[in-house]
């Protein structure tokens, strides 16, 4: 699943591997928050992060990309608290997409 943010409308698109998409309206709060979040972690790809165990044919990762630069998998409990401000951020925009009801919650 991607999903991209356009801050200036509070608009997200959610596109499925299948390639189905849904638009998404975000609180302005939402969109402001997350990139405030990710400018405040620094270089994404830098990001200390703890790893799990998954399953390979139904584990699901959630990774953040900003400007060419992506956070490794933020999918797993985090100790950093900024990869854990990330991780919640994503997940609380999952959840604001219909489509993302059959994406098992984290």
């Amino acid at each position: 699943m991607r999903m991209t943010i356009e801050q200036s409308s509070g608009r997200a698109i959610v596109e499925r591997k299948d390639g189905s998409k849904q638009n998404v309206k975000l609180a302005k709060e939402i969109c402001d928050r997350i990139l405030q979040d990710v400018e405040a972690a620094g270089p994404l790809n830098e990001l200390p992060v703890r790893h799990c165990m998954k399953s390979v044919s139904f584990g699901k990762s959630i990774f953040i990309e900003y400007k060419g630069v992506r956070t490794p998998d933020l999918s797993c409990q985090q100790a950093d608290p900024r990869a854990a401000a990330l991780k919640k951020d994503a997940v609380e925009i999952l959840s604001a997409a219909p489509i993302a009801n059959a994406v098992k919650r984290y």
